[in-house]
């Protein structure tokens, strides 16, 4: 996710950290969120830490005056916000199961700094690393919306983005596959380091995606759910339409009596799947630093791997959107 430039976000949140003193914690937090839910985040981090971790503040430099002496030179370096380039989420998610409708409660979450790594630029190599700053936690208080006029609800709030859209992988991935954690200069255990460089990331142990589609799919061809076409949506999806998109068609046949008989059969596939893109309002609240997000609409997204027709190498993933549920 990108842009995170907005005045009404990125600014208040540091002011509200650096003048007023607003407590924020680590983000090397190495528990599930079930364990954040439960005990609530330990470890809180100060101006110093935060300013390490985004490579600014005071530091000393040495120089040689006229007289060939050391001196220490002290120098500033700023913040450069430009480098937060993304917020990295802790969240809870409700489904209701009368009309479906999507509850997101953020946890916490965290700044993300997107930079070039120095040590890497000393051997003339070039990579982005990606690391989070510190971890603004806001607990389970849930922002409730009503499906009209959420804003009544929210007065109080400020809504920083509307329509925002990003995709989320239905899929586990290691630890480092999402954001870079740097480990030199943390007090970490073999244990800790090898679950964030080899296990799968840990909120998905408490997230089914096969039944999160199940569940969303069943409603749409209920009619509790309004489906439509991604690509156009003004046209709503029939139930065949549906099926055809995410379905697989397979044929039987049978031979009784001399009589050939061909059945026709559709089943949904749910192994290619394999993400969804959100389109959300983001409401922030200046005095708690909290997000609150209002899901607009809800795209599954089918993967497939396309292989060269002659020597079956792959060749590139395709991603087609197939069903936007709107709410």
């Amino acid at each position: 996710m990108r842009k995170y430039e907005n005045t009404e976000l990125i600014m208040p949140l540091f002011f509200k950290i650096f003048k007023e003193n607003f407590k924020v914690y680590d983000p090397n937090f190495w528990g599930s969120i079930e364990d954040l839910t439960q005990t609530g985040p330990t470890g809180l981090i100060d101006t110093n830490g935060i300013l390490l971790y985004m490579h600014a503040g005071w530091d000393t430099a040495f120089s040689i005056n006229e007289n060939n002496q050391i001196a220490l030179v002290p120098f500033y370096t700023p913040i450069d916000y430009k480098e937060i380039s993304g917020l990295f989420f802790f969240e809870s998610w409700y489904l209701s199961p009368d009309n479906g409708f999507l509850e997101k409660d953020v946890i916490a979450y965290f700044p993300v700094r997107e930079y070039w790594d120095e040590h890497l630029l000393e051997t003339e190599q070039r990579e982005r690393q990606q690391r989070l700053v510190f971890m603004v936690y806001t607990g389970e208080e849930k922002c409730k919306f009503k499906k009209s006029r959420p804003e009544k609800r929210h007065k109080d709030l400020t809504l920083i983005y509307k329509g925002i859209e990003y995709e989320l992988g239905l899929f586990n991935h290691p630890y480092n596959k999402y954001t870079y954690r740097d480990t030199r200069g943390a007090d970490i255990s073999d244990e800790e380091y090898n679950e964030w460089a080899y296990h799968t990331f840990d909120f998905y142990k408490l997230f089914d995606p096969e039944r999160f589609l199940k569940v969303i799919i069943q409603m749409i061809l209920d009619g509790r759910l309004h489906a439509v076409d991604p690509y156009n949506p003004k046209r709503d999806l029939t139930k065949e339409e549906i099926i055809r998109r995410i379905g697989e068609t397979s044929y039987q046949y049978y031979d009784q009596d001399g009589q050939s008989t061909i059945k026709k059969s559709e089943t949904i596939r749910y192994d290619n799947l394999n993400s969804v893109v959100f389109n959300e309002d983001w409401y922030f609240d200046p005095d708690l630093l909290k997000i609150c997000k209002k899901v607009n609409s809800i795209t599954i997204v089918k993967h497939d791997k396309q292989h060269d027709e002659y020597t079956g190498d792959y060749l590139r993933l395709i991603k087609t959107p197939v069903i936007t549920v709107v709410y």
